[in-house]
């Protein structure tokens, strides 16, 4: 299951995707993001960091939101993430 994963990004879609995502959006610095199952965080995380968006992740699983909470201290975003 992809909800088990160990992978940072939980879902079918790469890092790359996801980057290539923010670049077509292109989301303003400032701009709010409700990210609904965000697994371990990585969009909102990564959008953060290279766009300076600012929002909230929501998931059912603890586990993934402790990951997502690590994930945006490593980034450095924990403030907007």
């Amino acid at each position: 299951m992809i909800r088990e994963s160990s992978h940072r990004v939980c879902n079918p879609f790469t890092s790359e995707k996801l980057a290539i995502l923010g670049q077509a959006i292109s989301p303003s610095p400032g701009t709010r993001v409700l990210d609904l199952a965000c697994g371990k965080g990585e969009l909102m995380c990564t959008w953060a960091r290279d766009h300076g968006v600012t929002g909230t992740g929501v998931d059912i699983s603890a586990a993934f939101i402790g990951a997502a909470r690590a994930r945006a201290v490593e980034l450095g975003v924990a403030d907007r993430a």
